[in-house]
This record gives structure tokens, sequence and C-alpha cells, in this order.
């Protein structure tokens, strides 16, 4: 090529390729994250992903300097050559000159080698910081050998970023020091760029997110789609996406393998290959190819061998071999599920047959298989919908099948239908009985079918029965009734009880890798943290757990969504604005399909009053009319009476009669003691309430606060502690007590604040504004809630911030109105006017001040706020 040729050739391509520069950044965002300015200290940022997730966008936003002055950037996109072109290094090299300095760097040069050459010099003694941004390259050696080279020599104010052609390319890079580099993992959209992407809120990122795993190119598709409630595979978008822009660029025996594979469980050479299912020796090359030139497929967190691939690229491929291969589908589904039951990955074994409408391999199942799906691994949902395909005769026949069928049928809130297929299972016809009452399996179903009934007791007693007469043999079975005791002793309120059985459970439970009795034993103590009102503990021990399930891989279907009912209703006394009904009504459909008595009632309680203080009255009553319809239909008696309370409160707010509310009679009241007092405390509120709805016997209103306060107090029940402080202070604001109506409500108030039941002091507040036009008076004369906003004791702003805070008070004996003066304190307050916030004299802050440092061992304010931080108490 001569000089004027090379010349115009250099020109011609720049054009190009800062044109199609231009069009990629487009509309992009600016991920700080994935840019130059987040690693500054490297060399190379390199980017291996898959296609459509957004290398070459990374890549051209480099490209973009700020400051020409001091940066100046290289752009070379290899798309932009024409396909006969082969850009060698000494092309390559003359490409980047051109863009660098233009053709004046060219006059001394006389060959290829002079030209890389002149590159090097040039980079070597560039003043300015240098980007050169590189897309598509790394298939001619010579150049990739160039690149390396050009790294390896060049000074730090060079930098490199690099979308190889295809993601095994240039591998010696992974290797050097200062290269950084972006995997699929990294360059998945997260839910705030989503929003910033799509304008859209909190909640329909968060959808996006779910539909398309975060794979940029499918984001974008979703949100321009006019389908975007519909599953992404069946995207006409989508399909015209992967089949041009994927499928097309494989050769035709790899286009195969891969449709092939999306009908496996897992995809491994061994499971594929080896005249198994699909009869290829081929499958470890193809594996290799896709994974070095592609990155289609994932290693599994359990094994480099077996692999995955992304859900909704699973989903598209599989429509396509059901439309090209209709009539293999079946067969290839049922070697798949007997290949899987062959390893002893029953559950694997059980979707693939599912999907192949195949139930017949229930006949010879192994007495093991269905137990360990059902009781240990826990899939309730999958089990519920192929127990439906498997003929009546066909269960009764195996008592493995029975037996694993009323368990599923008791977490299926069906406990009749239960009952009656447990009897069948006594059959003397039934096979394998013998072996199964060895281990007491249908002994451990009948004792935990109860807890499912809400008979405590009787599952309490028939637990223990079966941990002293079977416990030592069956560690399954062991991790599961004592994690129905934890799950009976948060129920009751027996908190130390609790967390003595948690931690056998938990033993039971890592011993025998139980991933159900592992969602259910957190469910307790959340639920517990829950029943006193703590909801940041709550919150707390939510995220550990979910923590804890992704690190010994829980399966994550049922978990989500038992999870999700517990984080509805934490959510919503947080900070109730960010619950959407989409989540909200999901969550009540999971838990009124699966949820027992506290878990159902829970989530009933919580998106009922959402829906009332939304304004959608109707809504909120409908809710809870069809919540008592369950417990009529299932024999829930303390459902039905716990949802008639928050009826008769509903009722009273609406105004709608002008009795006294109907609540259930004390006789009806046959539950574990605790519970009885709970139910006792709600209706001794909603008997207040009604009082002060009357405007007159304030008395009596005052009484049954009172009533109220004094059983939550004993079930440590602190929302409804709130809710009845507040009740008794506007009686005691009536009868001309105003000062202790302050005090109550402050009390009230700091309780709210430091257990973060936010939306229960918002809904007592509102609900006696509506009922008495005396509350008004009562709040208007309450001083200023918020925390003082500027710091002004000059000591005390030196406390040391930046350490971290030490989890964990249980034996601090500080009370909640110490901790609300120590931040008083850190707020730059004074005694007198904590005094005057705090609603005390002067010398009650000063005695308050003496326990604190007694308690803290310290000697002055400021190491007071200090220990209190490191302790977690601020």
């Amino acid at each position: 090529m001569t000089r004027h040729s090379l010349e115009d050739w250099c020109r011609r391509m720049s054009e190009r390729m800062w044109a199609r520069q231009c069009f990629i950044t487009q509309g992009c965002l600016d991920r700080y994250c994935l840019s130059a300015s987040a690693t500054p200290e490297s060399k190379v940022v390199l980017y291996r992903a898959p296609p459509g997730y957004g290398k070459s966008v990374q890549v051209a936003l480099a490209a973009n300097t700020r400051e020409l002055e001091l940066e100046s950037a290289v752009y070379i996109n290899t798309r932009s050559c024409p396909d006969s072109c082969d850009v060698n290094g000494s092309l390559f090299a003359a490409l980047v000159l051109y863009q660098l300095e233009g053709v004046e760097s060219w006059r001394t040069i006389k060959s290829d080698i002079d030209t890389i050459e002149v590159l090097r010099n040039a980079l070597c003694n560039a003043k300015k910081t240098i980007r050169i941004c590189l897309d598509g390259v790394g298939e001619a050696k010579h150049t990739a050998d160039l690149i390396e080279d050009l790294i390896c020599e060049t000074p730090s104010n060079v930098k490199f970023f690099i979308a190889p052609s295809r993601v095994g390319a240039l591998p010696r890079l992974s290797m050097m020091a200062g290269v950084v580099t972006y995997g699929a993992d990294e360059l998945v959209f997260t839910e705030e760029e989503v929003s910033e992407l799509s304008g859209m809120g909190g909640p329909e990122a968060s959808n996006i997110i779910k539909a398309t795993g975060g794979w940029p190119a499918l984001v974008r598709l979703m949100c321009r789609t006019p389908n975007p409630n519909l599953p992404a595979a069946t995207w006409p978008e989508t399909r015209s996406y992967f089949r041009d822009n994927l499928l097309t660029a494989l050769p035709n025996s790899t286009r195969t393998f891969l449709c092939n594979a999306a009908m496996l469980e897992v995809i491994s050479a061994e499971c594929y290959g080896y005249g198994y299912v699909y009869k290829t020796e081929e499958a470890d090359r193809e594996i290799t190819f896709l994974n070095e030139h592609y990155a289609l497929l994932a290693p599994t967190g359990t094994s480099a061998d077996r692999m995955d691939m992304h859900p909704v690229l699973r989903e598209y491929l599989r429509s396509l071999f059901n439309t090209t291969q209709r009539e293999r589908r079946s067969y290839v589904l049922k070697r798949v599920a007997f290949w899987h039951w062959r390893r002893g990955e029953y559950l694997h074994s059980i979707n693939a047959a599912l999907e192949a409408s195949d139930h017949r391999w229930a006949r010879v199942v192994s007495d093991s298989i269905i137990l360990d799906v059902a009781l240990r691994q826990g899939e309730i949902e999958v089990l519920r919908t192929w127990f439906g395909k498997v003929p009546a005769r066909t269960i009764k026949k195996i008592a493995a099948l029975s037996i694993g069928y009323a368990w599923i049928l008791y977490f299926s809130q069906q406990a009749r239908q239960a009952e009656e297929i447990l009897v069948s299972s006594l059959h003397p016809s039934s096979r394998g009985v013998g072996d199964l009452d060895e281990e007491g399996w249908r002994e451990l179903v009948n004792a935990i079918g109860k807890a499912t009934q809400d008979k405590l007791l009787e599952s309490q007693v028939l637990c223990q029965k079966w941990i002293d007469a079977f416990g030592d043999r069956n560690m399954v079975g062991k991790g599961a009734a004592l994690t129905c005791q934890a799950f009976i002793a948060s129920s009751g309120r027996h908190f130390e009880e609790l967390e003595r059985l948690s931690h056998r459970a938990a033993v039971a439970i890592q011993s025998s890798n139980q991933h159900y009795a592992f969602i259910w034993l957190k469910t307790a103590e959340i639920q517990g943290e829950l029943f006193k009102g703590d909801i940041a503990r709550a919150r707390s021990v939510l995220l550990q757990a979910n923590k804890t399930a992704e690190k010994i891989q829980v399966p994550k279907t049922f978990l989500n969504k038992m999870f999700g009912t517990l984080e509805l209703q934490i959510l919503h006394e947080q900070n109730h604005h960010l619950v959407t009904q989409e989540s909200a009504q999901a969550s009540f459909d999971f838990a009124l399909n699966y949820g027992v008595t506290d878990i159902l009632w829970g989530c009933t309680q919580a998106y009922s009053r959402f829906l009332y203080h939304q304004g959608f009255r109707d809504r909120a009553m409908a809710l809870l009319e069809q919540s008592r319809l369950a417990s009529c239909e299932r024999e829930l008696s303390r459902l039905n009476i716990l949802t008639k309370v928050q009826l008769a409160e509903f009722t009273l707010l609406n105004n709608e009669e002008l009795g006294p509310p109907i609540l259930p009679d004390e006789c009806e009241l046959t539950f574990l003691p605790n519970q009885n007092q709970a139910i006792q405390a709600r209706m001794a509120l909603v008997t207040s309430m009604y009082r002060l709805r009357l405007g007159k016997q304030f008395g009596v209103a005052e009484k049954y606060a009172k009533q109220a306060l004094q059983s939550a107090s004993a079930i440590s029940d602190a929302r409804t502690r709130i809710a009845a402080h507040y009740c008794q202070a506007l009686a005691a604001f009536a009868l001309g007590s105003s000062k202790s109506a302050k005090r109550m409500i402050l009390d009230a108030n700091l309780l709210s604040e430091h257990l973060n039941c936010h939306f229960t002091r918002l809904w007592i507040k509102e609900a006696l504004l509506s009922l008495s036009p005396l509350a008004q008076d009562l709040f208007n004369d309450l001083p200023d809630d918020s925390e003082a906003k500027a710091t002004k004791d000059p000591d005390v702003r030196i406390e040391d911030s930046s350490v971290p805070p030490v989890p964990g008070n249980a034996h601090s004996t500080i009370t909640i109105k110490q901790i609300s003066l120590l931040k008083c304190v850190s707020n730059g307050m004074t005694n007198r006017e904590i005094a005057e916030r705090l609603l005390v004299t002067e010398d009650t802050v000063k005695w308050h001040m003496k326990k604190i440092f007694s308690e803290l061992k310290v000697t002055n304010r400021v190491q007071a706020v200090t220990e209190a931080r490191l302790r977690g108490l601020l």
C-alpha cells in the first residue's frame, strides 16, 4: 500500500469508526463503576462477556475525552473495516498514529517495521493521557502480539480499553498486572441504572431486572417492547435479537448443540454426550467453543463441569426446539429425567418428568427420592403440580408417595385431604410401609401437619414424642421437628425458648443440609422479632438469613416468596411508601396458598392496613373477608378471630355503626396463653377507641387502654403498646391530665423510633384524629418531634463516628429513654434543652446521665456518645 493510499485508507477507516462511536454512545448510560475514573491506577480495562452485555458501548464511552489539552483518544472498531481487509500489525499501527498525530508522523516512515517503531516512540514520549479504545480486536495473531507489546512497553499515561472479538481472545492479558477485567456479572444493569435508563421507579426497575436478569440488551428491549408484561423470551424483539445477533453468528453444528442443550436441566458433556441423551461425542468440544467465543454457558455454583445458560435464552431456545423438533421433545425430556434420577438429582428428575408430562417413573421411585425432595429440599410448589398429574391409585400403592403427598398438602393448606392420604399409606398393600415406619416418617408428617392446622399444643407434644423415639436415627426428621417446635415457640411468644430451640434446630439442619427446614427456622426467628415489634432487628435477621441462604445455596423459589411475606411486613412498618400493591398482592397470594396462620395473618394485616391507608377501603375490607373465608374453609379459628378484630377496627374507623364493635367473646380464646393475650390486647384497644369515638366515658376508654397496655407488655408486643399509649394519652388528655398525656405520647414515640415502628405510630395517630376532635388539640400541643439539626456543643462534635459500631447490645441495661437522651447529647443539646424536649426536669436528665456514665464506664458526654456508637446503641 503506497503512502497516499495508506493515508486515504486511514482517513476513511477513522471517519467510519468515529461515526460508529458517536452512534453507539447516543442515549447510553455513562456507568461510572465501569469507567476509567473508577480504576485510575489500571493500565488496561478488559471487557469479556456474552454478546449484548454492552462491551462495545463501554469501549466507545471510554473514547469520550473531556479535557482535550490533557487527554487524547484512539478509537478502533474492526466492524468498520471491510471483511476483505486484513488489519495486520502495521496497518493497526498506522491507524493509531493517524488518529493521534495525523500524517505528519509518517514523513520518515519507509517500511512496515518503521510504522510500528514510530508508534512505540510516539506513545512512550506522549505527555498527555492517551486512551486507546479497541473494539473487536484479537483474532489476528500479529495484531494481538503488538497490542500486548504496547501494553507492556508504554508508560502509565497510555491506557487501553479493550473488548476482544471473542471472549477467549488475548488470553495473556488476564494474567498481567494492572489489568482490570469486567465480566457478565459486572456488566449487568442494576436497579438504579435501570431506573436512570428507563425513567421508571424502584418497583418497575425491579421487575425489569427480574424479567431480564439485567442483561443490557434485554433491558433495552423491555423498555421499548409494547408487551413488557409477557415473558421476555416471547417478545418479538427478543426473538429477533436472539435469531439475528446470536444464532446466525454460530456455526450450524454449534447452533444445533445449543438448542439441544437448552432442554437439559444441567448442561454437561457427560449428560449431553457419550451416547446418553443426544448420543454425540462432540459435547466437550462444543462447550469449550461456546465458552471461548461467546460465553453463552456459565459454570454452575457447584461444579465447573456443569454449565447453565441465561434463563431467557434457555426459554427462547426451548420454544425453538419445541417448534422444530416437536416429535422428539417428550423422548428427550424423559431421557433427561432418568439421567438425573440415576445420579440422585431427584429435583431435576422431577422437573424434567413434569415437563415431559410423564408420571410413570413414579411407580418405580425409591422411597428416599420423594421424601428427600419434599421434606429436605421443600420443593412444595413443584411437587404439588407434579402430584396433580400422578393417578391417585399410584399414590396409594406407594407409601413414600402417600407420605410425601400428605406433606405437600399440609403445607399447601389442604389438611383434610392430607389426613385422608396419610391414612391410605397405612394400607397393608402399600409398598415400602415397613421401611418408612422404622424412621417414623408418617408420624413426623402427622406431628408437623398439626402445626400447619394451628393445633400448636398438640403438634408440640407429638414433635417431642417423635424426637424421643426417632431423633437419633433420622437427622432430616429431627431438624424438621425441632424447627416446628421453634416455630411454635415463636407463635406462642416464648422468645427464650425460641432462641434455645433455634440453636438445636440449626445444628440438625446443617448436618443434614436441610433447605426447607432452614427457611422455616429463619421464618420463625424473623416472625418472633415482628411479634415483639422490633422491626429493625427483624430486618437485620432477614438480611443475614438471605446471606446465609446464598452461601449454602438454598433454592430461591420458595425462599424468596416466603421471605417476601415477611419483608412486606417489615417494609410496611419502616417505610410504607416503598410498598407497592403488586408486590403486596403477590405476597398475599403466596401466603394464602402456603402460609400457616401467623404468616397469612401478618401478611393480611399489613396489606389490608396499607390499602386502607391508601384510601382503598373497600379493597381492604374485601381482603379481610377473603382471609376470613379461608379460615372457615380450613377450620383455622385463630385466623378467623384475628380477622374479626381487624374488621371491627376498620368498621369503627369508617363510622359505619354507632353501636359497639362486634368482637369475639372471651370464651372463644382457646389458644396458647400468650396468643390469647395478644388477641385480648387488640380487643381492648378497639374497645378503647370506640369509647373515645363516643366523646364521653373517657375513664372507661382509659381503663381499656390500660388493659391493652398490660396485656401487650406481658408478651413484649411493642406495636400494641405504642397504640395503647396513644389511646391512654388521649383519654387522659380528655380527663384534664395534659402533662401526663404528653409524656405518654413521648414514650410511645421514643419506642416507635427505637424499634422502627413508624407505620404503627402513623396508623394510631390518624385513627385517633378521625375518631375524636380532641386528638388534634393533643397533638398540636406536643413539642417538636424532630431531632435537633445543629450541633451546639463543640466538645461533642469530636466524637469518632468513623469507628464501626459493635453489633449486639442484648446485655445493656440502658433504657430507650436513655438512648433518646444520648441522641440529644450527640446533637449538642444542653441539659435544659433535653429536659424541655423529653418533658422532664433537669435533675431527671442529670440522674439519667449518671446512670449512662456508670453503665458505659465513661466520665463525660463525649466519651458516652463515642462508647454508645461503639456498642451500636446510636
